[in-house]
């Protein structure tokens, strides 16, 4: 935390360049700049930035007619609609599937990568000029056959990611997402407590017994919401995925950072994505 903070001061306030990078239009009417930034800052998590329905319904359409790849395979790819049926004749088990490209190919996307509000939180957050490193679509699948789950593929434990020495992340619920349907769980002041044994230790990985044991159950928050719910959340917080157990979940994120390493993005060469069929 400490090197962290010291790298957003020696990076300095930029809000000059920050009026001059940042347009005034933002199809989020109705959110409270303030307010969201106060939120980070104190619990790592503002709720309530919904989706307005006409960029949800573009960016759902958007998925449900580009193809997706099977987990995270750019040779596995196929199109939503035809899941169950390429599941059954190819014998795959698909956990979850990643869209490429997402921001060069959808124009909400890219939109929403330049929302003038959304670039304002990021900016106050960061304490300097957010950078937009990359978008991320994607499902995660009901399995029915427990024993043969794969957690690692949906990164259901809890865990914490260091993209940058800073980072916030917008992500958007294109589905229903109800206790059953693969909620994002936070642990609300996670971003600026945690134990020298966490920081220390060479995995970033934990127990749900040792995230309740230090937080408390009171400070981890199910994420439930409808259709164009969405958040904001500092990736330095614990989270994981949960499973989806009777409805497939679509999940939108939108990254900002202080710098791009040019890691954390969906960009892949179109030469090497291939169908299934």
């Amino acid at each position: 935390m400490i090197i962290r903070h010291a790298v957003v001061f020696l990076l300095g306030d930029s809000s000059s360049k920050k009026n001059q990078s940042i347009n005034s239009a933002s199809i989020f009417t109705d959110i409270n700049v303030s307010d969201v930034v106060e939120s980070l800052s104190q619990d790592g998590i503002c709720l309530g930035i919904n989706l307005p329905q006409r960029t949800l319904d573009k960016v759902f359409d958007f998925a449900l007619s580009t193809t997706c790849y099977g987990n995270q395979n750019p040779k596995l790819g196929f199109s939503y609609a035809e899941k169950d049926k390429i599941e059954q004749e190819y014998g795959y088990t698909f956990f979850m599937a990643q869209y490429y490209n997402t921001s060069k190919l959808c124009s909400e996307i890219q939109e929403l990568s330049h929302d003038s509000k959304l670039l304002e939180i990021a900016s106050l957050y960061l304490k300097t000029e957010p950078v937009f490193t990359g978008s991320r679509l994607w499902w995660t699948f009901v399995v029915n056959d427990e024993q043969s789950y794969d957690s690692s593929q949906t990164i259901t434990f809890f865990h914490y990611d260091l993209d940058d020495y800073a980072c916030v992340r917008f992500f958007f619920y294109l589905t229903d997402v109800d206790s059953e349907s693969g909620p994002h769980i936070c642990v609300r002041g996670s971003h600026r407590n945690k134990s020298i044994s966490h920081i220390l230790m060479p995995v970033k990985r934990r127990s749900d017994d040792a995230i309740s044991d230090f937080y408390g159950l009171d400070n981890i928050v199910t994420v439930t919401g409808s259709k164009g719910f969405g958040f904001a959340e500092d990736t330095f917080c614990y989270h994981k995925a949960t499973r989806p157990l009777r409805r497939d979940r679509l999940m939108l994120q939108i990254q900002f950072a202080t710098a791009d390493y040019r890691l954390h993005n969906d960009l892949k060469d179109f030469s090497l994505l291939e169908t299934i069929a």
